[in-house]
Protein backbone atom coordinates (compact mmCIF):
# COMPACT_ATOMS: atom_id res chain seq x y z
CA UNK A 1 0.00 0.00 0.00
CA UNK A 2 1.70 3.26 -1.13
CA UNK A 3 0.16 4.95 1.65
CA UNK A 4 2.45 2.97 4.56
CA UNK A 5 5.59 4.30 2.29
CA UNK A 6 4.53 7.54 1.23
CA UNK A 7 5.06 10.98 3.65
CA UNK A 8 2.00 13.07 3.49
CA UNK A 9 3.82 15.80 2.53
CA UNK A 10 4.90 13.64 -0.69
CA UNK A 11 1.77 13.31 -1.98
CA UNK A 12 -0.48 16.28 -1.46
CA UNK A 13 -0.69 19.53 -3.66
CA UNK A 14 -2.10 22.45 -3.00
CA UNK A 15 -5.84 22.72 -3.61
CA UNK A 16 -7.88 25.75 -3.44
CA UNK A 17 -11.14 25.47 -0.54
CA UNK A 18 -14.68 25.45 -2.27
CA UNK A 19 -15.56 28.65 -0.05
CA UNK A 20 -12.24 30.17 -1.89
CA UNK A 21 -13.47 29.75 -5.30
CA UNK A 22 -17.09 30.71 -4.44
CA UNK A 23 -16.19 34.03 -3.07
CA UNK A 24 -13.84 34.66 -5.94
CA UNK A 25 -16.26 33.83 -8.66
CA UNK A 26 -18.89 35.98 -6.54
CA UNK A 27 -16.12 39.15 -6.50
CA UNK A 28 -15.45 38.13 -10.02
CA UNK A 29 -19.52 38.00 -10.70
CA UNK A 30 -20.12 41.71 -9.03
CA UNK A 31 -17.32 43.57 -10.60
CA UNK A 32 -18.06 42.34 -14.01
CA UNK A 33 -14.89 40.50 -14.82
CA UNK A 34 -14.11 37.96 -17.72
CA UNK A 35 -13.78 34.40 -16.12
CA UNK A 36 -11.96 31.09 -18.00
CA UNK A 37 -10.60 27.66 -16.83
CA UNK A 38 -8.58 25.28 -18.61
CA UNK A 39 -7.88 21.85 -18.25
CA UNK A 40 -5.10 20.10 -19.46
CA UNK A 41 -6.19 16.57 -20.98
CA UNK A 42 -3.92 13.76 -19.40
CA UNK A 43 -2.47 16.43 -17.12
CA UNK A 44 -0.70 13.57 -15.05
CA UNK A 45 0.81 11.83 -18.05
CA UNK A 46 3.21 14.94 -17.94
CA UNK A 47 5.36 14.19 -15.15
CA UNK A 48 7.52 11.73 -14.49
CA UNK A 49 6.96 8.78 -11.79
CA UNK A 50 10.05 8.96 -9.52
CA UNK A 51 9.50 6.37 -7.44
CA UNK A 52 9.36 2.73 -8.59
CA UNK A 53 5.98 1.69 -9.22
CA UNK A 54 4.83 -1.59 -10.52
CA UNK A 55 1.14 -1.96 -12.47
CA UNK A 56 -0.60 -5.24 -12.84
CA UNK A 57 -2.18 -5.32 -16.59
CA UNK A 58 -5.32 -8.23 -16.78
CA UNK A 59 -8.32 -8.97 -18.36
CA UNK A 60 -9.58 -5.90 -21.04
CA UNK A 61 -6.45 -3.63 -19.77
CA UNK A 62 -4.20 -6.32 -20.75
CA UNK A 63 -5.91 -6.87 -23.81
CA UNK A 64 -6.12 -3.24 -24.97
CA UNK A 65 -2.01 -3.04 -23.89
CA UNK A 66 -1.38 -5.86 -26.34
CA UNK A 67 -3.15 -3.81 -29.33
CA UNK A 68 -1.72 -0.65 -28.53
CA UNK A 69 2.10 -2.34 -29.02
CA UNK A 70 2.29 -5.98 -29.80
CA UNK A 71 5.50 -6.01 -28.09
CA UNK A 72 4.09 -6.54 -24.67
CA UNK A 73 2.85 -9.92 -25.36
CA UNK A 74 6.22 -11.20 -25.05
CA UNK A 75 5.91 -10.01 -21.26
CA UNK A 76 2.85 -12.05 -20.62
CA UNK A 77 3.00 -14.47 -17.59
CA UNK A 78 0.37 -16.95 -16.12
CA UNK A 79 -0.86 -16.18 -13.04
CA UNK A 80 -3.29 -19.01 -11.27
CA UNK A 81 -4.61 -19.71 -14.78
CA UNK A 82 -5.14 -16.16 -16.26
CA UNK A 83 -2.62 -13.89 -18.21
CA UNK A 84 -1.13 -11.02 -16.28
CA UNK A 85 1.46 -8.35 -17.03
CA UNK A 86 3.39 -6.17 -15.01
CA UNK A 87 4.98 -3.31 -16.12
CA UNK A 88 6.97 -0.10 -14.23
CA UNK A 89 5.63 3.09 -14.56
CA UNK A 90 7.34 6.08 -16.41
CA UNK A 91 4.65 8.63 -16.07
CA UNK A 92 2.22 9.28 -13.20
CA UNK A 93 -1.27 8.47 -13.35
CA UNK A 94 -4.33 9.19 -11.62
CA UNK A 95 -4.77 6.62 -8.75
CA UNK A 96 -0.92 7.10 -7.00
CA UNK A 97 -0.48 8.82 -4.46
CA UNK A 98 2.25 11.04 -5.59
CA UNK A 99 0.65 12.03 -9.06
CA UNK A 100 -0.98 15.09 -7.92
CA UNK A 101 2.17 16.34 -6.06
CA UNK A 102 4.35 15.66 -8.86
CA UNK A 103 2.04 17.07 -11.34
CA UNK A 104 1.80 20.46 -9.02
CA UNK A 105 5.18 20.65 -9.20
CA UNK A 106 5.98 19.87 -12.48
CA UNK A 107 3.16 22.55 -13.89
CA UNK A 108 4.22 25.39 -11.11
CA UNK A 109 8.09 25.04 -12.27
CA UNK A 110 6.92 25.63 -15.54
CA UNK A 111 4.95 28.72 -15.31
CA UNK A 112 7.73 29.95 -12.93
CA UNK A 113 10.23 29.21 -16.00
CA UNK A 114 7.54 31.43 -18.41
CA UNK A 115 8.01 34.15 -16.11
Amino acid sequence: PQREYTPREECASPTMANESLMIIAAIAAKEKRDVATADVAGAYLNADMEDFVVVKFTGRALQIMCEVNPSFKAGIRKEKGRDVLYSKLAKAVYGCLKSAFLWYWLFKGTLEKLG
